[in-house]
C-alpha cells in the first residue's frame, strides 16, 4: 500500500467537493466503515457481496433504500457500504486504488475527478457493461460529458447533478422599491441588470451594511466558470492540457474584470469566504444571492422572506449555468465487475434513481425524473418550484467544469487566481500568471491524452 498522501495533495482533493451539494456532517473516523443494515449483512453462501466506497450518512439519505430495493430484485447480490466523511473519502480512494486494492467494487467519484481517476487507471470502462441500455438519452448531456474520458470512453455514471438559481430577499426589494426578478425562464435577468439593481440595494441600515449581491461559492471554479462560459470562453484546450490562450483570452478577461468590479469598483459584493456567504444572505446582509438548490432548507429555517429566479447571463450572450456532482464507477481492480455494473445500472438508470432522488433530494441527472419534475403539480408551489428552474437548466443551459486529468491542479490554481482578483489583484495579471502556472502543472499529463 502507498504511504498516506501528503497534506498538500489531500487539501487539493477537498477542493473538488465545491461543485457538489453541501457536505454531510463529519462523523468520527472510527465509524468510517459503518453501513446500513443492508450494507452490513454477512454474505450468504451462494451470494456475491460487492463493496461501495461512498460518503458518510448517504445511507440515511436514501442509499439504504436503494440497496434494499436492489437486493430484493437481485437476491444473489449483497451490497456493502464503506463510508467516510468527505474530508477522508478522496484520500482513502487515492490510497486504496493507488495500491491496486481489490477491496472496492464501486467507487463514488466527484464529477471533475473522472478524468483524473481514469488517467491513473483506477476505473474500468463502463460502456461495455451498459449494452442494451439507452443511457445516452437517459442522462443529461453535461453529466455524460463529465463522466467521459478523452471525449470517447464512458467511465462513470451520474448519480445526480446540481444547478444554481438567483435568490432574492423580498423584504429588502420592497424596502428599496425595486421590482424583483421574474421566475419565468424566458425573462431571466442579465448580469448587467443584476449589477444595476445591486448598486441600488447596497446601503447602510440600522448600523448594518447591506450588500446588493453575492455568490455562494465565492472564488470557486464550480460557480465562477459560468461567467466566462456565458461569454463563449473556454478555460482549457480541448485535450485539457493547455491554459494559455484560453483562461487568459479576451473573453475570459472580460469575465474576470466583471468579477473584480463586483468587489472593488462597484463594491456591491462582500469580500467574505464561501463558508460565510449563505449566512450573509440568510441574515439579511445580502439582497441577491446566486446559490445551489440545496439552500432552501437553510433559508426556510431562518424564516427568510425570499424569492427564486433563474441564473443570470451576460446580455446578448448565451445562458451558461454551473453544474456537476457525484458519479459512480467500477474499480479497475474489482473481481466482481458484473455485479457492480448491475447495481450501477439500478442506481442511475433504473428504479434506484427515483428512490435516490426521493431520499436525497439532489437534482437528478436522469431525464425521466427531470421530466417528472417538470410535469408533477407538486412542484408548482414554492419552494419546491426551485426544481422546475433547476430541471430546465440541467437539460438546457448546464456547462460542466473542464474535462482534464489535471483537474486538481487546475481548480487549485483557478480558485487562487479568483480569490486574488476579489482582493484587488489586476485581472489580466492574475490570469496571465495562472495560465503559465497551469501550463507547467498540466504538462505532466500530456502523454495521457490524445
Amino acid at each position: 500500500m502507498r504511504k498516506p498522501l501528503s497534506l498538500l495533495v489531500a487539501s487539493l482533493m477537498l477542493l473538488t467537493f465545491s461543485g457538489c451539494t453541501s457536505p454531510p456532517a463529519s462523523s468520527p473516523s472510527k465509524d468510517s466503515t459503518a453501513g446500513t443494515e443492508a450494507s452490513t449483512k454477512k454474505a450468504e453462501v451462494g451470494t456475491t457481496e460487492i463493496t461501495m466506497i461512498t460518503l458518510s450518512e448517504w445511507d440515511k439519505r436514501g442509499l439504504a433504500d436503494v440497496i434494499a430495493g436492489f437486493e430484493k430484485q437481485n437476491p444473489g447480490i449483497k451490497v456493502k457500504l464503506e463510508m467516510y466523511p468527505f474530508r477522508q473519502l478522496f484520500e482513502t480512494i487515492e490510497v486504496k486504488l493507488g495500491s491496486k486494492s481489490k477491496e472496492y467494487d464501486i467507487v463514488t467519484v466527484d464529477g471533475p475527478l473522472v478524468s483524473n481517476y481514469s488517467a491513473k487507471g483506477y476505473l474500468d470502462a463502463l460502456e461495455p457493461y451498459l449494452q442494451g441500455e439507452d443511457w445516452k438519452n437517459k442522462w443529461i448531456e453535461s453529466s455524460i460529458k463529465a463522466g467521459t474520458y478523452n471525449g470517447k470512453q464512458l467511465m462513470a455514471a451520474p448519480m445526480n447533478t446540481s444547478s444554481q438559481v438567483l435568490y432574492y430577499n423580498k423584504d429588502i426589494f420592497e424596502k428599496k422599491g425595486i421590482t424583483p426578478p421574474s421566475f419565468d425562464i424566458n425573462q431571466r435577468w442579465t448580469w448587467e441588470q443584476v449589477v444595476d439593481k445591486a448598486k441600488q440595494l447596497t446601503y447602510d441600515s440600522d448600523g448594518q451594511h447591506v450588500f446588493g449581491f453575492s455568490f455562494e461559492q465565492i472564488g470557486r471554479a464550480y460557480q465562477v466558470l459560468a461567467l466566462a462560459e456565458s461569454l463563449g470562453a473556454k478555460s482549457l484546450s480541448d485535450n485539457g492540457i493547455t491554459a494559455t490562450g484560453f483562461i487568459n483570452s479576451d473573453k475570459s478577461l472580460h469575465a474576470a474584470k466583471f468579477y473584480y468590479d463586483l468587489y472593488n469598483t462597484w463594491k456591491v459584493s462582500p469580500k467574505i469566504t464561501a463558508e460565510e456567504s449563505g449566512d450573509y444572505f440568510a441574515s439579511g446582509k445580502v439582497a441577491m444571492f446566486v446559490g445551489g438548490t440545496w439552500n432552501t432548507g437553510k433559508f426556510n429555517a431562518a424564516k427568510l422572506n425570499y424569492g427564486i429566479a433563474p441564473h443570470p447571463y451576460f446580455q446578448g450572450q448565451k445562458v451558461a449555468t454551473p453544474t456537476g456532482s457525484w458519479h459512480v464507477g467500477i474499480s479497475k481492480f474489482s473481481t466482481k465487475k458484473e455485479a457492480a455494473a448491475k447495481f450501477i445500472r439500478y442506481l442511475t438508470l433504473g428504479e434506484g434513481s427515483k428512490i435516490w432522488f426521493n431520499g436525497n433530494h439532489d437534482l437528478p441527472a436522469n431525464n425521466d425524473i427531470l421530466k417528472m419534475i417538470s410535469e408533477d403539480k407538486s412542484y408548482d408551489a414554492f419552494p419546491n418550484n426551485i426544481y422546475r428552474i433547476a430541471a430546465y437548466e440541467a437539460q438546457n443551459t448546464a456547462v460542466p467544469r473542464p474535462v482534464t486529468p489535471g483537474y486538481l491542479e487546475f481548480e487549485t490554481l483557478y480558485n487562487k487566481a479568483y480569490d486574488d482578483i476579489k482582493n484587488g489583484t489586476d485581472p489580466k495579471k492574475a490570469l496571465d500568471d495562472v495560465a503559465a502556472q497551469m501550463d507547467r502543472q498540466l504538462k505532466k499529463y500530456e502523454r495521457l491524452v490524445k
